[in-house]
């Protein structure tokens, strides 16, 4: 089950637009659906290619959309 931290609503923090929290899957639901569109993705074997990517062990540290989005594109070969 997915869950939001005390306080925190959909981006309701300025760091939200920066900053992906993985644990938190409204976050992380819209990456997937933003890194879609922007590829023109559509079939629910990219959305689980993205999400493992995400949740990769060389990703695991990593909060930062911006290069969260690069890395996730080079893993994916895009």
């Amino acid at each position: 089950m997915w869950s939001r931290e005390k306080g925190d609503g959909d981006y309701a923090r300025r760091q939200d637009l920066a900053t992906i929290d993985k644990r938190e899957g409204y976050e992380v639901l819209y990456f997937v659906e933003f890194f879609m569109k922007h590829h023109d993705l559509k079939t629910s074997w990219d959305v689980r290619r993205i999400e493992d990517a995400l949740h990769s062990k060389s990703l695991e540290a990593v909060t930062l959309r911006q290069i969260l989005l690069v890395e996730v594109e080079s893993m994916l070969g895009l």
